[in-house]
């Protein structure tokens, strides 16, 4: 009887043990009163502890130690509870001299355990406090903790571009901003926050600023700083006015303008913290402001580069800091490899003894060129004794929304970048800096990225192998951690030697020219050309590659291994996470991977195959092409038959349909690419179509139904697609479009006709109709958007239909299909 006896207590026991919910008290002083920052870090932490069966409290005002779990906020020799500590004889962490430092010690009494977090100052216990929400969501309990936390530079900051904010745009960004450690945050652009002397902007912006006043208070109470930023030069046309300026570095009144650019900005917003610009690049501009680069336009000024940059540097830095007190970022982001981001002499010859080191912080990328593999680390760190900011890019250019790929971890190449940058004696390294948007808390890419990034702001010399297993710990549980961090460690070689060419990246400012965030990018006009111009593109690779074959295969089936055993891992891990659509999502992106990279390969397989027999018809050569196609094929069409394919394969499919022309009659498809007209012929065809729109415009005006008013920023090529009265925007190559203004007046006729296009506003390619709409393509009109001569820039324009024919109206497209 004893011993069924016992049992059955055990039996209870346990059971009763598997629903038991654990409770910690957050013991706060009167210090903390008030804080919102320590309010947010503790119902954080109380959120948490509800998942792992941990109940969390606040007490405050306690006149001794409370009994149980607890978690003393603060050390200070004012805090009545670790004085009391220390007189019972337990040995109280001391306060670090750095004052976003913390000590974080684990004492023991009794049958409970007191965790004290001695932070430098309100902000530093907070910071204390994450420290444990980490480990609890680690560890899925709270563990002992004796470790002393100071972050690495006294700068960490959320990147802005364009018109976007990262990390201030909203309380719940903020509060993100303030788990991930970052004390500076970005805000609107400045366009949208000066109050200019012009409506309606003068309206609009009094709102913006109102909310943005909103914003900054929730952020200071939070212990974080808030700045604006803006592309460089833009303006309001009303500023210009004002003070008679034109857009010439060489009028003087030119810098009276971008003087008081700043002045009004802090004159209406004087709660902002800062400022951050950028040079190159310009993208943030919208409706009636003004973009003008600076450094390269109006070349009547025969001021150089050099000097038209120090000049703008010179004059923000008077207002910005001298004037107003306020802390200016440079971003020194560029496009061009003989400029400011890549040449270390002529960052030099910028940055001066002539521009003060206080208050102004660079920031250079870690890489040298944009966010692709096979990049040199940037050389233009410590070159000056101006302060810098490492700025952190996602290293996943061949990703986009669509996607469904496995993460890319980029922790070890971030790591040795930061030590290769701060170990010099003579660092200038103040800062990191973010640029992926909002910090996500997800096992994607950005999720992995903000982690790294949290991390390695506190410990530049972390092992990556720890901060792997932690996110992994913390998204697919513990059991499962060490296999999905295995996953993850092998994603860089992956993708860096499984979609990169190896031959055609090293040596190039664009190291990734095959690819473009869910591309396969294609050159040359595909709709229209007839892939010659994709050819003439992978006849230049090929030329590069071939004295290096068997070695750029080998390389490329690197990463294809990696991307296998990637597969093969996590479905290993599958079994042991609990959540099975987790299980099946990350599944089904590692197969993504593999379809990918394997793809890729066979497209450049495919591509040795092609110009050989190309140049030498000979059987043997025909034989390798048909074995590489076919495999090819299958590679290809298997990667689109993966569940969420979501993946653009125009590159791809232009060389397969060449390579079986080629393969069916070599004569006719060589034949057919010698008829076709090179680039300059179809543009001057593009120019003739063009012209024929006016004539049709003045001719017809009466006629005309109006269809609608596009304005889209264009970055590469895009197609407008128009059916009825919807439209969608599909990239074709490099940054896909964006379109600001899609105003639809009337829908697209069900019925054969014509759309004629009115320009507006466009670079000189001008867009153009690729197609018409027709039966055969479900009554659709067809825009191409081309940036050329290259360079992000806007194409506004208008659509008009008449029910003529194409051809009656002299406007037949003459492209496509065997026209040529």
């Amino acid at each position: 009887m004893r011993i069924v006896g016992f049992s059955c207590l055990m039996i209870l026991f346990v059971v009763f043990s598997a629903g038991a919910v654990e409770s910690w008290k957050v013991v706060t002083t009167d210090v903390h009163e008030g804080e919102l920052a320590v309010e947010v870090a503790i119902d954080d932490l109380r959120e948490a502890g509800v998942g792992f069966d941990l109940a969390i409290d606040r007490v405050s005002h306690t006149q001794g130690i409370p009994s149980g779990n607890c978690i003393i906020l603060g050390a200070s020799p004012a805090n009545p509870i670790t004085q009391l500590l220390k007189s019972e004889g337990f040995e109280v962490p001391a306060l670090p001299d750095n004052p976003e430092g913390c000590a974080i010690a684990t004492l023991q009494r009794e049958d409970a355990r007191i965790i004290v977090i001695a932070g430098a100052s309100i902000q530093a216990d907070v910071y204390g406090l994450y420290w444990i929400y980490d480990r609890l969501r680690v560890n899925r309990f709270i563990p002992e903790i004796n470790t002393l936390r100071e972050p690495i530079v006294e700068i960490r900051l959320g990147g802005a571009w364009g018109r976007n904010s990262y990390g201030g745009s909203s309380e719940e960004q903020l509060r993100s901003a303030l788990r991930y450690g970052f004390n500076w945050v970005a805000g609107p652009n400045m366009l949208d926050l000066i109050p200019w002397d012009a409506d309606p902007e003068r309206e609009e912006n009094e709102k913006h600023r109102e909310r943005a006043r909103k914003l900054i208070e929730y952020a200071h109470a939070l212990h974080i700083k808030f700045y604006a930023f803006s592309n460089e030069f833009t303006v309001h046309p009303s500023l210009l006015e004002a003070v008679n300026a034109t857009l010439d570095p060489c009028d003087p009144a030119f810098w009276e303008a971008v003087k008081e650019k700043y002045r009004l900005l802090f004159q209406g917003l004087p709660e902002l913290d800062g400022i951050s610009v950028c040079n190159d690049d310009i993208s943030g501009f919208w409706d009636r402001y003004v973009p003008f680069d600076l450094t390269r336009e109006a070349p009547e000024c025969d001021w150089p580069y050099t000097k038209r940059f120090h000049a703008f540097v010179k004059a923000t830095h008077d207002v910005v800091v001298k004037e107003c007190n306020k802390t200016y970022f440079h971003f020194t982001w560029g496009l061009r490899e003989h400029e400011i981001h890549c040449q270390p002499e002529v960052f030099r010859a910028i940055f001066t003894d002539d521009i003060p080191t206080d208050d102004i912080y660079l920031m250079p990328k870690i890489t040298r060129g944009d966010r692709w593999w096979f990049q040199p680390y940037n050389a233009t760190f410590n070159q000056t004794p101006h302060n810098t900011v490492v700025l952190f890019e996602t290293m996943n250019c061949y990703e986009g929304r669509p996607s469904h790929i496995f993460p890319t971890f980029s922790g070890d190449y971030f790591q040795r970048g930061l030590q290769t940058f701060m170990e010099p004696d003579n660092s200038n390294v103040r800062g990191m800096g973010s640029l992926a948007g909002g910090h996500k808390d997800d096992w994607g890419t950005t999720g992995a990225y903000a982690y790294v990034l949290y991390r390695l702001m506190w410990d530049r010399d972390v092992s990556m192998d720890e901060v792997t297993r932690d996110f992994c710990a913390i998204h697919f549980g513990e059991e499962a951690a060490d296999i999905m961090a295995s996953a993850y460690r092998l994603t860089a070689g992956a993708y860096k030697y499984g979609l990169h060419v190896e031959p055609i990246s090293y040596g190039s400012f664009n190291s990734f020219t095959n690819m473009r965030v869910n591309i396969f990018t294609v050159e040359g006009y595909p709709a229209i050309d007839n892939g010659e111009g994709h050819l003439n593109f992978l006849r230049r690779m090929y030329l590069r590659c071939d004295p290096w074959r068997k070695e750029t295969l080998r390389s490329m089936e690197q990463g294809l291994d990696a991307a296998r055993e990637i597969r093969e891992r996590v479905e290993e891990a599958g079994p042991l996470i609990e959540d099975k659509e987790l299980a099946a999502a990350v599944s089904n992106r590692a197969a993504m991977t593999f379809g990918l990279i394997n793809t890729n390969l066979h497209y450049m397989d495919t591509v040795f195959a092609f110009f050989d027999y190309w140049d030498e018809g000979n059987e043997k050569n025909r034989d390798a092409l048909e074995e590489s196609l076919n495999v090819f094929d299958l590679a290809r069409n298997a990667f689109a038959a993966t569940p969420n394919f979501g993946y653009q394969l125009d590159g791809v499919d232009v060389l397969r349909d060449n390579a079986h022309r080629l393969l069916d009659d070599r004569e006719e498809a060589m034949r057919r690419q010698e008829t076709t007209p090179d680039e300059k012929g179809l543009e001057r065809i593009i120019a003739e179509q063009q012209q024929r729109y006016e004539e049709i415009l003045k001719e017809r005006s009466d006629d005309l139904l109006k269809l609608g008013l596009f304005e889209v920023l264009v970055d590469g090529q895009d197609m407008l697609e128009v059916k009825g009265d919807g439209y969608k925007l599909i990239p074709i190559k490099w940054d896909a479009g964006h379109a600001y203004v899609a105003e639809i007046t009337a829908a697209l006729p069900e019925e054969s006709g014509t759309v004629i296009l009115k320009n507006i506003e466009s670079r000189p390619m001008h867009p153009f109709v690729l197609e018409q709409p027709s039966p055969e393509n479900e009554y659709t009109v067809r825009i191409y958007l081309n940036d050329l001569p290259g360079g992000q820039d806007w194409m506004k324009f208008e659509l008009y239909y008449l029910s003529d024919s194409p051809k009656s109206l002299g406007i037949e497209v003459p492209w496509g299909g065997d026209r040529f």
